[in-house]
Order: structure tokens, then sequence, then C-alpha cells
């Protein structure tokens, strides 16, 4: 090949670089909470991670949305809809269980997509969640423009090389004066947390006789993810903690440990209720 060739190939091969790079996508979140009617509620997520989207939607709308674990990776989502349970059904491509709480009403356990009510607290149930990665085209409802997983395997693998560990930093975060923060890094420790590690657990554990409700409904999530039958002991305690969310998420990590759920069966509250006897004909279903 001669030297002219050489150079002439090299500069195709630059401009095909350039191109790629201009053409890769850039991470972005956009959330409208006040659109015209009948699209009330505009949501746009590029190669953003999905609990960064969550908090986004939540710190626009001013509606808490706890949630007990959500699939690694990126997504890509475009989500328009009348109701923000609309826009979170389209982002969650309808993998999760939500839990949501009304003005003046009892909890609800997927409440009706027609409720126009503004909703004070969401929770999303991490048991139904499969890998994003996985899914190829959900099937979604008419107000979704598009949802779409864009993160493979392999590129999963190599973003968790790059990404340093913030096991350290999401410790401090936990012993924050403010809730939320301290919320945020329980929930977060989940994942980021080092495998292993005392520290973690430690925090975990303390987490559990926080004073905030939140902050104890992500500690006993991220325990019993962590920690599987070794956290009974702690689920055990959770399921009579004071607050109903609390209480969700104990149930939510009981697995399929028949005998928590039999007596969260038994709690005060309905939702709570049912949603173990949820669990519990799933379960009997698979035993068949």
């Amino acid at each position: 090949m001669t030297a002219k060739c050489w150079v002439a190939c090299l500069l195709l091969l630059f401009s095909g670089l350039l191109y790629a790079a201009d053409k890769a996508p850039e991470r972005s979140i956009r959330m409208v909470a006040n659109g015209e009617a009948g699209a009330e509620f505009q949501l746009e997520a590029r190669q953003a991670p999905l609990a960064q989207v969550l908090n986004e939607i939540a710190r626009k709308t001013a509606v808490p949305i706890h949630y007990s674990v959500v699939p690694e990776g990126l997504v890509t989502a475009t989500c328009v809809g009348a109701t923000l349970k609309q826009v979170i059904e389209c982002l969650l491509a309808r993998k999760a269980d939500l839990i949501v709480r009304y003005p003046k009403s009892s909890i609800q356990i997927q409440a009706r997509a027609s409720d126009k009510n503004q909703p004070i607290e969401i929770w999303i149930l991490g048991s139904r969640f499969t890998d994003t990665a996985n899914c190829s085209g959900p099937t979604l409802p008419q107000q979704t423009i598009s949802n779409s997983p864009v993160k493979s395997p392999d590129s999963q693998v190599e973003a968790a090389e790059k990404e340093p560990d913030q096991t350290d930093n999401l410790l401090m975060m936990a012993k924050s004066k403010d809730a939320s923060v301290r919320a945020d890094a329980i929930g977060a420790l989940m994942a980021a947390g080092r495998e292993g590690d005392a520290n973690v657990k430690r925090a975990l554990e303390e987490a559990l006789t926080d004073p905030n409700a939140n902050v104890r409904a992500q500690a006993i999530s991220s325990l019993a993810h962590r920690e599987g039958s070794a956290a009974i002991v702690a689920l055990q305690d959770a399921l009579h903690d004071t607050d109903a969310g609390v209480r969700l998420m104990a149930v939510d990590g009981a697995g399929n440990n028949i005998a928590l759920l039999q007596q969260a069966v038994n709690d005060d509250d309905e939702t709570v209720r049912n949603l173990a006897i949820s669990k519990l004909e799933e379960l009997q279903k698979i035993g068949k």
C-alpha cells in the first residue's frame, strides 16, 4: 500500500471517529410538571442512571419517591402523561409495583391511572424488577413515546471498572444532619457499597433506628438485599416499625420467607396486608 493510500485511510478513520464522537448521546434529564392539558407531566431522559431520573422527578414535582432497588445501567426514555403515575409507569416500563398515596385517602396499590389527583408520596418496590440491559422493546402505554434501555452488559462492566469506589464518601453522607442526604446515601450503599465491608453493614444497621422513617425504609431495603437471609431478624423488627412505609419495604425485602409474609398479613395497615397477601399468592402459584 502506498504512502498516499495510508494517509487517506488514516484521514478517513480519524474523520469517522470524530463523527462517532459528535453523534454520541449526552447525559441529560428534563422534567416538566406543568405542561398542557393531557400532557401535564413530561419527562425526557438521555443516557442517565434511573436513580438520578427518579430523584429529578421528585425534585421537580415535590413528591417524595421512595425506592428499594432500581436496575443499574443507563436509560433513555421520553414519557408524557396526564398524571405523574403514568410517567413513572412509562419510565419503569411497568416492571415494578407502585404504591401511591393520595391526599385524604389511604395508600393504594396500583392506583387508577385515571386518577387526576397529585400524589403526595410514591413507593417503588423492586421485587418485580428485571435487568433492564436484557429488556428488548417493552410494550408501552399510549402516552409513552419511547423507553429504551441503552446499556449492554459489557458496557455495564466497563462503566463499573471506570467508576471510582464511592463507599467511603457514602458512609460519610450517611451521617449527614440532612435526613434526605442520609436516605440517599443509605439507599446507594445497597449497590455501591463495597461487598463484605463491615462498615457498610454497621451503617445500615445503625440507620434502622434513624429518627427519619425514609432513612429507616432505605436501610431495611438495603440491608435485606445485601445480607439476604442474614437480615431476617432486622426484617422481623422492621415489621413492627411505627411507619407503614418502613413496613412496606420490609415486606418487599422478605423475598420468599413465608413466615415473615404471614406475619405481615395481620398488619394494621391495609396496604401492608395486601402486599403480603399478594406476595404469598405469587409464591403459591410458583409452588404449584
